[in-house]
């Protein structure tokens, strides 16, 4: 196994961890003489953040910003974590622990109206695909909206000054509405340094994506999609193998009733990877979205994929899903599920793909109307294959992991939240590793 990073350094004191659970009961105790907090904004934590706490809409549409110019209006925010990490680069042996600062200014800036009522806790990356949904009919007014949010992360190691990085995120969308047709253009662009399971370390990683989508209204219940999809992959380290994807998704929808909304889709994308073969895929889809008011919001699509390999494997054909939901059976409590099986490329071994099924469930509880507890756990396989007729491979791994967040408010604008994740893989070889993290985080946003 290869360490791609390595130093002789003195491991942080493990009162480091004990002084971030202090400062986290100090918070709780202060948060609980203070009233509770009033979302005012649609999220605007970048979706690259996995320890990001969401915002929420306290109306059907956000209040204004903290400055109104030219119809457009400004969401700054800022938050500021610090977090506890025995295990830097998830290795099986001679970890790395230390603790990590992060300060992270943003802005979300809006424009324009989306032509559809917005539903409370709605995140960014949501707002941004409600007025392309398939049950969008032609009486909602036509959607007109711009959306940008960038966010730079600088964050600083204690003790492994090597691994400082400043990342950033930045999501543009652009969305315009005519009686039938509701044209949209996405760009994003991220830049992260994290943990990467398939290589087992921690590296830097830039995607772009371009997203063209078209929208089209045959009546009052059937639409057709016709949307586009660039992505590329590239990291700071050559050693590892990037690649850009081309996909084309095509859907044809029916409004089966007042809930449920039904669609067929077929999907055709070509796949070039750094210093490998290039693959081509087709898949058949069939997708059901069923939406009872805010309480239920569930949409779950399956079906085949067949891929050719350029490296002379023998082509594969393979069963994909996806599924996404919320069930809110009271205000107070709501529960969130993800599933998907996917095929990816590995970065970081040639000619090789694997095949990813995963699962994960969260809770969120409101507790004393001040403080919300999120419990959150997760379970995926990653299966790998040989994608040129002259290689062998074999490889699976488990991971898995849990976590528990407690949010607190401190005022109508600032929130803090205090978690603790465990983390690993538990496949049983050589290479199995686990991860212990704890952190603070406190926000402010307008």
């Amino acid at each position: 196994m290869t360490v791609y990073y390595s130093a002789n350094v003195r491991p942080v004191c493990p009162s480091s961890l004990w002084l971030i659970l202090g400062c986290g009961i100090i918070t709780c105790a202060l948060a609980a003489r203070l009233p509770a907090a009033t979302p005012v904004a649609p999220s605007t934590e970048p979706i690259i953040s996995e320890d990001a706490a969401r915002e929420s809409l306290a109306d059907s549409q956000p209040q204004s910003g903290l400055v109104r110019w030219a119809g457009f209006e400004f969401f700054p925010r800022a938050s500021a974590q610090m977090i506890y990490n025995d295990n830097l680069t998830i290795q099986p042996r001679n970890q790395l622990s230390d603790l990590l600062w992060s300060l992270s200014p943003g802005v979300m800036i809006l424009g324009g109206t989306p032509g559809v009522p917005v539903p409370p806790q709605v995140t960014f990356e949501q707002l941004r695909q409600l007025p392309r949904m398939p049950y969008v009919g032609m009486d909602n007014p036509p959607a007109k909206m711009l959306m940008l949010d960038f966010a730079p992360d600088f964050r600083i190691y204690t003790e492994h000054s090597s691994f400082d990085t400043i990342d950033y995120a930045g999501f543009f969308s652009g969305i315009y509405g005519f009686s039938r047709l509701t044209v949209g253009l996405d760009q994003d662009f991220t830049r992260r340094t994290d943990t990467v399971a398939d290589v087992r370390n921690l590296i830097t990683a830039e995607e772009l994506t371009t997203r063209l989508t078209l929208k089209y209204d045959l009546s009052d219940r059937t639409c057709v999609e016709v949307n586009g999809r660039f992505r590329d992959y590239s990291y700071e380290d050559p050693r590892f193998f990037g690649s850009r994807q081309w996909a084309n998704m095509n859907w044809i929808n029916r409004q089966l009733s007042g809930k449920l909304n039904a669609g067929l889709g077929v999907t055709i994308g070509y796949w070039d990877i750094d210093r490998s073969p290039s693959q081509t895929y087709e898949q058949v889809l069939a997708r059901a979205i069923y939406r009872v008011g805010q309480k239920l919001d569930f949409t779950a699509s399956a079906g085949g994929e067949w891929r050719q390999f350029g490296g002379g494997a023998a082509d594969a054909l393979n069963p994909v899903f996806s599924l996404s939901g919320t069930y809110a059976p009271v205000s107070t409590t709501s529960l969130t599920l993800e599933g998907h099986q996917t095929q990816q490329t590995s970065i970081g071994y040639s000619d090789q793909n694997y095949t990813e099924t995963g699962f994960s469930l969260s809770v969120r509880q409101q507790v004393l109307d001040r403080f919300a507890a999120i419990l959150a756990a997760s379970y995926y396989i990653t299966d790998y294959s040989a994608t040129d007729a002259q290689s062998t491979v074999s490889r699976e791994d488990h991971y898995y992991t849990i976590r528990l967040t407690i949010e607190v408010p401190l005022s109508a604008r600032w929130v803090s939240s205090v978690f603790y994740e465990h983390r690993g893989d538990d496949t049983g070889d050589a290479y199995a590793w686990s991860n212990n993290r704890a952190g603070l985080k406190v926000t402010w946003r307008f």
